[in-house]
């Protein structure tokens, strides 16, 4: 199959800064938050069963939780920085009726069997910021890696791959060490699960 994923992700933590003038902002911190994604679209097999494409695919809303560390550099450059982040999401597919088409035949699928869907992201971020002392506006992106696992009652396959992660979203700052954030995410891979016979592009 393939299957583009498209979901919205909203992000909340706490970050906790040590910084002074003369070196880079580090800071540290945990983020929880959640997926609502669209319907899986263009869902085609490979493999022995190359040629069939199924209807859209429902998707479960998804809680996200990770950590993130990064820094900020000093002087006339504090706008630029660069992250690390690892977040996990549970996105499964669900069980449901579908449509299956071959050329320009078509047959229904009663109860189409859902899978569990595991998702992990580790990606280096480059950030850029509007510095400020009480809100503070921020955005990054980068190429991560995109860890997946795809089982069901008979079985599990994995697969890794590169991807897109973008970012955006808005710290709160408490005092000088400690602030608190919400953002936004993008994410955008394709993940192969040969035992399964499928093959996807996941956006997030």
């Amino acid at each position: 199959m393939e299957n583009i994923l498209i979901a919205l992700t909203i992000a909340l933590g706490i970050f906790l800064f040590t910084s002074t003038p003369a070196i880079a902002e580090w800071y540290g911190g945990l983020q929880l938050g959640f997926q609502t994604p669209q319907d899986l679209k263009k869902v085609k097999e490979v493999g022995s069963a190359n040629g069939i494409s199924l209807s859209n695919l429902d998707v479960e809303n998804a809680l996200l939780y990770g950590a993130k560390a990064g820094y900020f550099l000093p002087g006339m450059m504090d706008w630029l920085g660069m992250e690390l982040e690892v977040f996990t999401a549970n996105p499964h597919i669900k069980q449901q009726n579908a449509i299956a088409k071959l050329g320009s035949s078509s047959a229904k699928v009663d109860g189409f069997s859902g899978n569990h869907l595991r998702l992990i992201t580790t990606a280096p971020n480059w950030m850029v910021r509007y510095p400020g002392y009480v809100v503070e506006p921020y955005a990054g992106a980068g190429i991560g890696a995109f860890w997946a696992k795809l089982s069901d009652s008979a079985g599990s396959d994995t697969d890794m791959a590169h991807g897109v992660n973008v970012l955006a979203g808005l710290r709160f700052y408490l005092n000088q060490q400690v602030a608190l954030f919400t953002e936004g995410k993008f994410n955008y891979t394709r993940w192969e699960f040969n035992d399964f016979l499928l093959k996807f592009a996941y956006k997030s």
